[in-house]
């Protein structure tokens, strides 16, 4: 994910996918959580159970968030001893990652069967320039703008998230019963769940979600079970969305031949940095989030300079429940297979459904991009982040400009087919290895294999190759 750019990223099957998560155990969360959107607090009160069969775990809660209590509730009403992991390696300064004592004589870290925990966040409320805006905003903050509150799961682990620290394997999708109270809130919206309007709501669901909230004072809007949530459109162009949905939605399904499940949601909400230098957005599965105004609120789907760009990064963001949800990076290079297939796949749906032009436009504003870049390695070398000299040069320009290629190549069933093969696995540790062995498995001649895996994956020449082959220099 883009962040700060003044550009708008708007940014096995899913059924059998979303059935496999619902019957496989996962980390069940209940208790409750007291918002003030006008106040920037959060107090939650959690159970957390089920957990997932792990010994050396952190539990990673947002940096804001001051811890009152841990309790194994099946033993006593004691507090628990805890300590805070230094040691976690994509510790970040918005997580700290703890882990509880049995009791004070054995410091070694253990889950019980019922852990409680009780904490209290308070954030800068920041409602516009006299406020004072933050440097910047980003996917992990949590965010009150004097109307809302958004917060997520990914990076802000605003709720309590395990984290395997031998396997490296997050667990940010949970079963839920959470209460939300909000007195200065007139909508309340989970994750999985229909928005309630109401200041105070009980929120359930049995299949795992990432626990993103979004609650304060605005408009919704509702068609065929798509959700758009304090929407700055007309009625006009809202009914002009839900169908721009409805066929993105239908043409991932079909390609992919893995429909989605679930309420698709839009959010759309002001950033707490300068709305002139900030705006992004993510994909919190099945849920898009927009951050942005203006020109980069939504909008501007249809009725700026920036359209095709824009609606180019909703596809984008779509595009993540493939990348990203089912198939999730286990690497650095696992980057390049979250980032640069979803904007290949949003570059091909552009091709598709808004036109050649359009398609070509984006390209060109590609290969343009990457007149200078340099230093970087090919992807069979990718091991660190410094490989790729540019992250947002190489994730959101140079791969899928190399993918686009190789479908040249290839042809577009055998890429669709390729792509089928890695979302349909699941894999939760992706690299470049799953990368290749899911395309030798799709292009079975020997010969064109080690055309396309030496020509794009191998050689520092991959970007001229791919320029070559485009014909677009």
């Amino acid at each position: 994910m883009l962040k700060p750019k003044l550009i708008l990223i708007f940014v096995t099957f899913i059924l059998s996918g979303y059935t496999a998560l619902a019957q496989e155990k996962s980390l069940f969360v209940k208790g409750t959580v007291d918002i003030s959107v006008t106040k920037g607090t959060i107090a939650c009160d959690f159970v957390l159970s089920d957990f997932p069969e792990i010994k050396d775990y952190v539990i990673r809660i947002n940096s804001g968030m001051n811890i009152h209590y841990f309790k194994d509730i099946k033993r006593s009403n004691a507090a628990l001893d805890y300590d805070v992991d230094t040691k976690d390696s994509i510790q970040s300064d918005e997580v700290k990652s703890y882990y509880v004592h049995e009791n004070r004589g054995n410091p070694a870290r253990y889950l019980p069967e019922e852990l409680e925990v009780k904490y209290l966040g308070m954030y800068p409320v920041i409602k516009d320039s006299l406020s004072g805006w933050m440097g910047g905003d980003w996917r992990g903050n949590v965010a009150f703008n004097g109307y809302s509150v958004r917060a997520e799961g990914y990076q802000s682990d605003w709720y309590p998230v395990i984290y395997d620290m031998k396997t490296r394997k997050r667990y940010p999708e949970v079963r839920y019963n959470v209460k939300i109270t909000c007195s200065d809130c007139k909508v309340l919206f989970v994750n999985g769940s229909k928005p309630v309007k109401a200041g105070q709501a009980t929120f359930v669901s049995d299949i795992p979600h990432e626990l993103s909230i979004y609650c304060g004072s605005f408009n919704t809007a509702e068609q065929n079970g798509v959700w758009l949530l304090n929407s700055d459109m007309t009625k006009t162009d809202e009914q002009r969305f839900f169908n721009m949905a409805n066929s993105y939605e239908a043409y991932y399904g079909k390609q992919m031949a893995i429909p989605f499940k679930g309420s698709l949601t839009f959010v759309q909400t002001d950033p707490v940095a300068d709305p002139k230098q900030w705006a992004f957005a993510f994909f919190s599965a099945p849920t898009t989030f927009n951050v942005g105004s203006g020109e980069w609120g939504m909008k501007s789907l249809f009725n700026s300079s920036n359209s095709a760009k824009n609606k180019k990064s909703m596809a984008h963001e779509l595009a993540h429940y493939y990348f990203g949800t089912l198939v999730q990076p286990g690497s650095e290079f696992g980057m390049v297979i979250e980032e640069g297939l979803a904007e290949y796949m949003a570059l091909r749906l552009t091709r598709s459904l808004e036109g050649e032009d359009a398609f070509e436009t984006l390209l060109k504003e590609r290969i343009s991009t990457l007149e200078n870049f340099r230093n970087y390695k090919p992807f069979a070398e990718v091991n660190t982040e410094a490989d790729y000299c540019n992250r947002e040069y190489y994730l959101y320009y140079y791969a899928p400009t190399l993918f686009t290629a190789i479908e040249k190549e290839i042809g577009e069933k055998a890429m669709w087919q390729w792509l089928r093969t890695m979302a349909q696995s699941e894999n939760k540790h992706a690299d470049y290895n799953f990368m290749v062995d899911a395309f030798k498995n799709t292009v079975t001649d020997p010969s064109l294999q080690e055309k396309i895996i030496g020509k794009y994956f191998r050689s520092a020449s991959a970007l001229q190759s791919a320029e070559d082959e485009l014909g677009i220099h």
